[in-house]
């Protein structure tokens, strides 16, 4: 019997297919005026990331940041994309739900921030990390400077497999289509 794709696959691959055409179409040629793509691997109990994803598109929206800036998978269910960013990150599957944060225009670069598990609690709400690295994305944005993580709280740094983001996608969209 064939192996059918799962609901979190189709969902995540749609949203990685369009993520992919947005991050093609950017400027090649001009810096981009944003500072960072963020990128939300989280399970559907995470709902402590969720909310913080929430938070987060609502500052990207409001200052001004574009679709390939921000995304998330894996709501829906750990899905072939969300394994084959954790891959690309050199990260387990038990490091979700997990915030990896990369500064534009290099993408080159990745920063990688732990986020509360399960339902928000007190002591999630108490987890100023990723809070702190908005902070600094909005100030970056603000100023139309360059991103650095490198003092940010819990913003451990790394690199992605396939030396890029856009080498990152690439992979994923290799392993969907390798995909049964």
């Amino acid at each position: 019997m064939p192996n059918t794709p799962t609901q979190a696959d189709r969902h995540d691959l749609d949203k990685l297919t369009r993520w992919k055409t947005a991050l093609d179409a950017a400027p090649q040629n001009n810096p981009d005026p944003f500072p960072t793509c963020a990128i939300f691997l989280v399970s559907p109990q995470d709902r402590a990331a969720h909310n913080i994803f929430r938070q987060y598109r609502a500052a990207f929206e409001e200052l001004g940041a574009n679709f390939h800036h921000l995304v998330i998978f894996g709501q829906h269910g750990i899905s072939t994309t969300a394994t084959t960013f954790l891959t690309e990150l050199s990260m387990e599957q038990t490091s979700i739900p997990l915030l990896a944060i990369v500064p534009l225009p290099e993408a080159t670069r990745v920063y990688c921030q732990p986020l509360p598990k399960g339902d928000p609690t007190e002591e999630s709400d108490d987890n100023q990390s990723w809070q702190e690295i908005l902070t600094l994305i909005r100030a970056a944005a603000a100023n139309q400077a360059p991103l650095t993580l490198d003092r940010a709280t819990g913003a451990h740094p790394g690199a992605f497999r396939n030396n890029s983001l856009t080498g990152a996608v690439d992979a994923a969209l290799q392993n969907l289509d390798a995909a049964p």
